[in-house]
């Protein structure tokens, strides 16, 4: 990790929690405009406009009133991560006078739509925050799409037999117009083959493509001994996952068990008819005298279950940590991760569970600040919010409607090990973090 911290990432950290979404929303749409601009030149159809008008944001029409007029996309996204309420307004004023956005207005039919659009700061501040590759792409030769499907034919080669496509624009463009020779070939018998120049390419270039492009899973040109990640690693993980998500499942179904049986238990007897004799009363009332005894016993059982499921997933949930925990400090450091990691045990020793290390920092923000967020939580001991809670809402038509997320068991800790899971699965973070092994 660096030894003092940018000043683009040092301005990021000044943010409060909301602007910090704010803004990472902006320069998401910030780069899809930018990437659908060069794939739109690559297609020969060019946008002459100035980047002060293709970089410009949409953020609220006024009036606003979004039955009429709809939501804009920066809206949109604003509310999936629970930012979407009067406080934006604020919220962009302060981004402007920290100098990350400008904010502008356009005339329509009916008022008028704010806009936003990131400054060279801000776009920088952003990056350094959110961006895997705060440093910017590594290059390479090959794009993202062109290396993996490279690598896919290499595969191929490898199992002896052509990758069995139609026709591939990508192979067909990237893979053999733009290169002489080219790196693959199409066969008369259908399907593509990677050539010898395709081979002799994929090994040579193959460090630089697996740094540049981290998340490809392209198998070592010395074979499966040299790779840098266990595939073992991420089984374990998965076993990890699918024991704890199903423990999960089982408690959901006892809670359900056990609410619908307490409320057949205090269900009233519905009112009978005044002229019927007091013998047929008498049965319905020991009939549902007895729904209700048994409906208890029920809900006593399925109570049972509850607890005891709800400690399983628990002990479940914390050994998904520790192992996710290994793996990640594991791809950090460049140790073995299988040296520590164990299958997940039906019946653990809680009386010693192991302690949940610290996720050790990998130098990159968007990585470390969550690990570092979500780690205090799994502790029991969360970090303070900085500014107000964001509200999660959906939306079905024009009506909001607010989520309250139910307390599972284990959730917090779950959330950890998804969280290094995602980053380290298929050695995504290896290649990541030690691009020349």
């Amino acid at each position: 990790m660096p030894a003092r911290t940018s000043k683009a990432l040092q301005t990021w950290n000044d943010l409060n929690d909301r602007q910090q979404g704010t803004l990472a929303v902006i320069y998401d749409l910030d780069q899809a405009a930018e990437a659908g601009r060069r794939s739109g030149a690559a297609r020969g159809e060019y946008d002459d406009r100035p980047a002060d008008a293709w970089r410009s944001i949409d953020f609220a029409h006024e009036p606003a009133l979004r039955d009429i007029f709809g939501w804009t996309l920066l809206q949109e996204r604003l509310m999936g991560r629970g930012w979407d309420n009067q406080g934006n307004g604020s919220t962009m004023a302060a981004l402007e006078r920290r100098g990350l956005i400008t904010r502008d207005e356009r005339p329509t039919r009916w008022g008028y739509m704010r806009t936003v659009r990131l400054t060279r700061e801000g776009r920088a501040a952003a990056r350094a925050g959110t961006s895997l590759s705060p440093g910017g792409r590594r290059k390479a030769a090959l794009g993202h799409r062109s290396w993996e499907v490279l690598a896919l034919l290499w595969s191929a080669h490898l199992r002896g037999e052509p990758l069995k496509w139609g026709y591939s624009s990508t192979i067909e463009r990237a893979l053999i117009d733009k290169h002489v020779p080219p790196l693959a070939c199409f066969l008369p018998t259908g399907g593509y083959e990677i050539t010898d120049r395709g081979r002799d390419f994929y090994r040579k270039h193959y460090a630089a493509h697996t740094a540049a492009h981290p998340t490809v899973q392209a198998p070592h040109p010395d074979g499966s001994d040299v790779e840098p990640w266990p595939p073992t690693v991420d089984k374990l993980l998965a076993e990890h996952r699918q024991f704890y998500r199903g423990l999960l499942a089982a408690w959901k179904d006892a809670c359900t068990a056990q609410q619908a049986a307490e409320k057949e238990a205090t269900a009233l007897l519905p009112k009978m008819s005044d002229t019927l004799p007091a013998a047929v009363v008498d049965q319905a009332e020991a009939r549902h005298k007895l729904w209700c005894g048994t409906a208890q016993q029920r809900a006593a059982l399925a109570a049972e279950h509850t607890e005891d499921l709800h400690t399983r997933a628990g002990h479940a949930a914390r050994a998904y940590a520790v192992a996710a925990l290994t793996a990640h400090n594991a791809a950090v450091t460049q140790a073995n991760p299988l040296e520590n990691m164990t299958p997940p045990d039906p019946e653990p020793d809680t009386w010693d569970e192991p302690p949940l290390p610290a996720p050790k920092e990998t130098g990159i923000n968007a990585i470390d600040a969550e690990a570092t967020k979500l780690h205090a939580a799994a502790v029991g001991r969360p970090l303070k919010r900085r500014g107000p809670a964001p509200t999660r809402r959906t939306r079905r038509g024009n009506v909001r409607i607010t989520e309250k997320p139910a307390a599972e068991p284990g959730a917090a800790l779950y959330a950890l090990a998804e969280h290094l899971r995602g980053h380290v699965q298929d050695g995504a973070l290896v290649r990541r973090l030690h691009p020349a092994d």
